[in-house]
């Protein structure tokens, strides 16, 4: 019963993790985030008006550290067979189509689709955390060290892009998504063991750990720019 229910949660996810067109982000005063929510306004309102340096640093820390949220309380829910888990897939992949549009605002509407939807970029690696989940709660060796090796080959293809586009050191940058993947993952492994003193901690340091993500983008963005 809790594997075909599993199965259920992975197809319903995965079906969120792809639905939506991304839209245009700069100078359309008409265009709607997802759900109408603040973080979108705001990324209208960086689109709009030239961003100033902190607004940079604010907007990517509140947007990154809600990703890592959001995925650890959709990865909990998932290994549970919590129904809840494809609505909880489908408020993370809100909070990707945000973050596409921030970095549209800076680069560009293509950049903000290659981003959210290259191949081993942004959204896929939603659905790697997916395929780990379901994994995990099946336990599934094989399948998890799949999601392991595909998540980690998103380290290094998603960390050549933003690297790529902001002018960091590559293996930086790559390094720092590697930090982020596998905080993750052992948060996932604690819940799923039942340690929960140690899942709760480690949820916290993935979620402080988004806003130095933020801090280190934001920086490098702000000096190629021009932002003061």
């Amino acid at each position: 019963m809790r594997g075909t229910m599993l199965v259920s949660i992975a197809t319903a996810a995965a079906a969120a993790l792809t639905v939506g067109v991304l839209a245009a982000t700069a100078g359309n005063g008409t265009t709607k985030a997802a759900g109408g929510s603040h973080a979108g306004h705001t990324t209208m309102a960086m689109a709009a008006a030239a961003p100033s340096a902190s607004d940079v640093r604010s907007l990517l820390g509140k947007q990154l550290g809600e990703h890592a949220a959001l995925a650890m309380n959709a990865t909990n829910l998932g290994v549970t067979g919590s129904k809840s888990f494809p609505a909880a897939a489908k408020a993370l992949d809100q909070n990707s189509v945000a973050l596409s549009k921030t970095i549209g605002s800076v680069y560009g509407n293509a950049a903000a689709k290659k981003f959210l939807d290259g191949k081993f970029q942004w959204r896929a690696h939603i659905g790697f955390f997916v395929d780990y989940t379901v994994a995990t709660a099946k336990k599934d060796k094989a399948g998890q060290n799949k999601a392991v090796a595909n998540l980690t080959r998103y380290t290094k293809e998603h960390g050549a892009l933003l690297a790529g586009a902001t002018g960091l050191p590559k293996l930086a940058v790559q390094n720092d998504l590697l930090g982020h993947v596998l905080e993750l993952k052992n948060q996932l492994d604690a819940y799923a063991a039942g340690n929960y003193m140690k899942a709760a901690n480690l949820y916290r340091d993935a979620y402080n750990h988004m806003f130095m993500t933020g801090d280190l983008l934001a920086g490098a963005i702000a000096k190629q720019k021009n932002l003061k």
